[in-house]
């Protein structure tokens, strides 16, 4: 099993449609999100909003200490099976595709 978490900045929900001008990337990052989900069983993907999962961000070790250095502009954070791989934008399906495919060769 592949556990991927998305650390996000404070806000009102995931989805990015909150409000009367809906977030683009949110929006499709949430459908890659679906996507993913639909195509691969064996992967967990989670998303932790700063202002409602704050626990999940001080668990993090690494996630913790680069929003305490670097603020919450830092964010999202993509975490992978504990390990930070990509901070400061959201991942596209396409590189988390690759990252849970890898991980497939990894354990093989």
């Amino acid at each position: 099993m592949v556990e991927i978490t998305i650390f996000e900045e404070a806000m009102c929900c995931s989805t990015g449609v909150c409000g009367p001008d809906p977030d683009e990337e949110l929006v499709s990052f949430t459908h890659a999100v679906d996507k993913l989900e639909e195509e691969f069983d064996d992967a967990e993907i989670t998303r932790a909003n700063m202002s409602s999962d704050m626990d999940r961000f001080l668990e993090h070790e690494g996630v913790a200490d680069a929003v305490q250095s670097d603020g919450p502009e830092i964010l999202p954070i993509t975490v992978v099976d504990d390990e930070i791989v990509d901070r400061g934008e959201y991942p596209s399906y396409e590189s988390v595709a690759e990252l849970i495919e890898s991980s497939h060769t990894q354990e093989a």
